[in-house]
């Protein structure tokens, strides 16, 4: 059995967007739901967190938290806060979506969530929660310009993708799948990374030696250091802010895996796109993500009018087997700065389906 509790903010009742949503996404997945109701909650915000809690408990006392497999608390603005609080008292083993969340909030939060902010939000700045949600382990996702509901009021065309948007990522966090999607400059940030496992341990690596290509042992471990998180996201932001394109897989709101392709077109006839990177975390292996990063890039990059991607990809045979899995060859011709700056890389491109 599963249940899903809502948990409204002051004056952002359960029928209003976020909440009306996710209740009717619950219901598709089979959730019973449980909907909490304010009445005469304080204009001073203690005053009101304690009320609405006291009215919480009230409200859930029935319930008998052990007859159900999966718990799942949707929360709003104080409803954030009145969510965490009572899950810690309660001891309840419940996963958590936090629309909007306040300071408060993050006194409470346990370790199985995720957090939706606006950056026009007045009432929580996107440096305290991006510094909470990294401290707490939480995935953020940041709507840039959206206020305390997560709308632009001026745009309704915006805030009603945004509202699209945010309720695709809730299903795929209640479904338990794997959401795609572009990534935006301002959600690359070390908290994006924090729960990313870049480990390989390399023990075969197949190399170009006097112009043969040969598999040789060269055991080693790749890894990122915190200075090699930041050079990735300074180089990430530089790709979008530049017109390329970084597209991430998400689970459970944790960024999982990842690809990105540069905008400039380079090789003469051969007019590659190169694709600057692609990685999956070492937990989610083996699940088909990078086919599908790697189809979202090409797809991408046949758009913008390129033949071929470019890589410039790691020697390890599992790397290898991967690229050579999705139809890539030896490069036609070489990039000068990728072979100097990786010299035991294998140069290969891809031949787009250009229409």
């Amino acid at each position: 059995m599963k249940l899903a509790v809502f948990f409204p903010g002051i004056g952002y009742h359960c029928d209003k967007p976020l909440l009306y949503y996710s209740e009717k996404i619950a219901g598709q997945y089979e959730y019973e739901t449980i909907k909490i109701v304010y009445e005469g909650l304080s204009k001073n915000l203690d005053e009101a967190f304690d009320q609405a809690l006291f009215q919480t408990e009230a409200r859930l006392a029935g319930v008998d938290w052990k007859r159900y497999e999966d718990v799942l608390f949707v929360s709003k603005s104080i409803g954030t806060a009145v969510a965490g609080a009572y899950a810690a008292k309660y001891a309840v083993n419940c996963r958590n979506i936090y629309y909007t969340p306040l300071e408060k909030t993050f006194a409470f939060t346990g370790p199985k969530g995720m957090v939706f902010h606006g950056t026009s939000d007045p009432w929580a700045k996107t440096e305290m929660i991006q510094a909470k949600c990294l401290e707490n382990n939480l995935p953020l996702r940041i709507i840039e310009n959206a206020n305390h509901s997560l709308e632009i009021p001026e745009h309704a065309g915006q805030s009603l993708r945004i509202l699209a948007d945010v309720m695709e990522e809730t299903e795929s966090y209640l479904a338990d799948t794997i959401q795609y999607r572009q990534i935006t400059d301002q959600e690359i940030s070390p908290e994006l990374f924090a729960q990313f496992i870049r480990h390989q341990k390399v023990t075969m690596c197949r190399r170009k030696v006097n112009g043969e290509w040969t598999v040789a042992a060269d055991p080693f471990v790749d890894d990122w250091s915190s200075e090699d998180y930041q050079t990735l996201i300074k180089c990430l932001k530089n790709t979008v802010l530049t017109g390329g394109f970084v597209c991430g897989a998400f689970y459970r709101g944790i960024l999982k895996g990842f690809v990105s392709v540069e905008a400039s077109l380079f090789g003469g006839s051969h007019r590659y796109l190169d694709l600057s990177s692609i990685h999956i975390s070492e937990d989610m292996r083996g699940r088909g993500i990078g086919r599908v990063l790697f189809q979202k890039a090409a797809s991408w990059a046949a758009q913008q009018g390129a033949d071929k991607l470019y890589i410039s990809a790691h020697s390890a045979v599992e790397t290898q087997a991967f690229y050579q899995a999705m139809g890539c060859v030896e490069a036609q011709v070489y990039h000068r700065e990728h072979v100097e700056r990786e010299p035991y890389d294998c140069q290969l491109e891809y031949r787009l389906r250009v229409k």
